[in-house]
């Protein structure tokens, strides 16, 4: 028997003290856009392929700025039970590039009804809002001081 591991890339995108986050079920929780590294595209394919497929923007993919193991055994708030990496870029939007209307809305497994929007959320009001994966405080400290360390986050230990 093989282990699946789910291997994804997302983004990181501020513009004008907001970031792009991905909101699901009217605010029941939020999540970063981005997905699933198809075959045959690089992590930084897949980040720019997913956005423009979820919120219809162009982005330019700049660094690595962490990557995010969930395990499901140690760490079961998350419902699908799939073990997953995340690589999470900071991306800036092309401005050279107009906007589209995003084609592919992202659907909740457990519950069709949950559907995907992209939304500008201000980071002030960022600790308000439920972020899967809970990467808040550390994020915060990124975005505020700018300083790039790429690290290894586990969700479950202390972040």
């Amino acid at each position: 028997m093989r282990y699946k591991i789910r291997v994804s890339s997302r983004a990181v995108i501020v513009n004008e003290d907001k970031i792009l986050l991905i909101c699901f079920g009217n605010g029941l929780y939020y999540n970063f856009p981005g997905g699933g590294i198809e075959e045959n595209e690089t992590a930084k394919q897949a980040v720019a392929r997913e956005v423009m497929e979820e919120t219809g923007l162009t982005v330019k993919i700049g660094d690595l700025v962490f990557s995010l193991e969930y395990e499901p055994k140690s760490c079961n708030y998350f419902s699908d039970g799939t073990h997953h990496i995340s690589f999470f870029f900071r991306c800036y939007l092309n401005h050279d590039v107009p906007a589209q209307s995003a084609y592919h809305t992202d659907v909740n497994p457990d519950d069709p009804s949950i559907t995907s929007e992209a939304k500008w959320v201000s980071l002030s009001d960022l600790d308000k809002v439920n972020i899967v994966p809970k990467v808040c405080a550390p994020l915060l400290k990124y975005i505020d001081t700018g300083i790039f360390i790429p690290s290894f986050w586990a969700e479950c230990e202390h972040l």
